[in-house]
């Protein structure tokens, strides 16, 4: 079924990015015609502050919306996330992928332990990665198709595993991230709106979370040893002749390597060591903070602004190393060349990344996410329903909200306040409605093309396609719905029997009131 030789021929993903773009324009006039617009609650400062707003649909079809399309090409291009991030991290990638290192790696990896062994690994790992979207996908998602040709198999398998992980683990986790502080924050002042004695721990997922992790990376690795590698195969893609390296100088290169990645750790750990004033202790920290956590994970410490370059920095060192003491690299000539040639290899992708940032624009100024959204919102607090019928209403609704509005905090500024009272009501505690929320709108990141990261995955999905005309969204959505399909029905089983059986989420913090 996702054999990419059997995948009918279709129109480039470019096309459907086009059409996508065209019809939101075109849905977008029309509902500004028929003043398409919703009253709802917002949540507009973490103090409790709730105002009511009105938005209205923005047209894209008069001469405001043509203004705006002809004029911010440029901005929506420069200001889409993933084109500086792939951007640098190519460099660094290139670095370590052609000097041998990337390959000669997996491949040591791959013959000491299990195969499946080895897929759980990547998928845990690329769940963790999601609390810094960046480095996942612009990093990890490459080195899975790496790794999945050491082991002689379909590279778009790697991709997908990759992905899924990555996307559909943004709401999981081993520990507590910025997601948390972020969405807590929201949650506590919304119900307080309620009681105003309420408050809500960031760690009041934990338990949940950490359960979930586990298990999205054991689902996700059945699905890929049961079916995706099976039906991809094997591995078609004709690598590039490189140099063959005697066993003894890939030893020496990879132990070169690793203590190159120790001398670049220790600063690193130095600048995450608190300490007060400016000084080079806690560089990388948010001084700001007074949780450890809250430094760590902060907006703005740099060690979440500036993840990319730190661990694109750390590959290029590693490639670096590698092959000046395999002999793969000999003069500074060879680096730039190796990051030329692969930035040649995944220019496509910059292509896409056009046209997706210009969709992604699109949507946001006619508002048609902000719209969907607190017309849902209003649905659920104006619903008679409780129990286990109100979790899978707020679990559909958040699903059906991040297809049009991705985005943690701008969807849960609107819906917290006004499921809240729905929640308390039907003996529901906040936190738990929080766990409902994000577990919904982790899954739907792996499926809509309005995730800014999906462009990524496309991406190189052509890049490892061996015949291009093969390629295709239809074949990219046929690869990864058995992911989206099984989490889903992992995440809704694990809410309703954590609600049935009343087991802790977090610390101290139960489902029902």
């Amino acid at each position: 079924m996702i054999n990419p030789k059997k995948l009918k021929r279709s129109s480039h993903p470019v096309m459907f990015f086009i059409y996508m773009s065209l019809l939101v324009i075109v849905v977008s006039g029309i509902a500004n015609v028929l003043n398409f617009q919703v009253t709802y609650d917002k949540l507009t400062t973490i103090a409790g502050e709730v105002e009511t707003t009105t938005v209205a649909v923005n047209s894209l079809l008069n001469l405001d919306g043509i203004k705006f399309i002809i004029t911010s090409s440029y901005d929506n291009l420069i200001n889409f996330v993933p084109f500086g991030s792939l951007l640098i991290a190519a460099i660094a990638f290139g670095i370590a992928l052609k000097s041998g290192f990337l390959k000669t790696l997996c491949n040591k990896l791959t013959k000491k332990i299990p195969k499946f062994i080895v897929v759980f690994i990547y998928s845990l790992v690329c769940i963790i990665a999601s609390v810094d979207n960046n480095v996942g996908y612009v990093l990890l998602l490459p080195l899975g198709a790496v790794l999945f040709m050491s082991m002689n198999r379909n590279p778009i398998g790697g991709l997908a595993l990759g992905f899924a992980s990555i996307a559909a683990g943004h709401g999981a986790g081993l520990f507590i991230t910025a997601l948390d502080y972020n969405l807590t924050s929201y949650t506590e002042a919304s119900a307080k709106l309620i009681d105003t004695e309420y408050t809500v721990s960031q760690s009041s997922n934990l338990i949940f979370i950490i359960v979930a992790t586990l298990l999205i990376a054991s689902v996700c690795t059945f699905i890929t040893e049961k079916l995706v590698s099976r039906k991809l195969g094997r591995n078609t893609i004709e690598e590039e002749e490189e140099y063959v390296l005697e066993e003894s100088k890939e030893k020496k290169g990879l132990i070169a390597a690793l203590v190159a990645t120790l001398i670049c750790l220790v600063p690193i750990i130095l600048m995450l060591i608190p300490a007060s004033g400016d000084s080079f202790l806690g560089l990388l920290l948010d001084k700001s903070q007074d949780v450890y956590s809250k430094m760590l994970f902060s907006s703005d410490a740099l060690l979440m602004t500036n993840m990319v370059g730190i661990v694109s920095f750390i590959f290029a060192v590693q490639g670096f190393v590698f092959g000046v003491v395999t002999g793969t690299i000999r003069k500074i000539r060879d680096m730039v060349n190796f990051s030329t040639n692969y930035l040649k290899s995944i220019g496509g992708i910059f292509v896409l990344i056009f046209f997706a940032a210009q969709l992604n624009a699109l949507v946001t100024e006619s508002n048609l996410g902000v719209v969907v959204t607190g017309w849902l919102s209003n649905v659920i607090s104006s619903s008679d329903f409780s129990f286990i019928p109100l979790i899978l209403l707020i679990f559909t609704f958040s699903v059906l909200s991040n297809i049009l509005l991705p985005g943690s905090i701008a969807k849960w500024s609107i819906l917290a306040p006004n499921i809240m009272p729905a929640v308390i009501r039907a003996n529901i505690t906040p936190e738990f409605a929080q766990l409902v929320f994000r577990a919904g709108e982790s899954v739907t990141n792996v499926i809509t093309p309005l995730f800014t990261y999906f462009v990524i995955f496309i991406g190189f999905i052509e890049v490892f396609t061996k015949n291009k005309n093969d390629f295709s969204i239809r074949g990219c959505y046929r690869v990864i719905l058995p992911y989206f399909l099984s989490i889903t029905l992992l995440l809704l089983l694990m809410i309703i029997c954590w609600y049935i059986i009343g087991l802790p989420i977090g610390p101290g913090i139960y489902p029902t009131i």
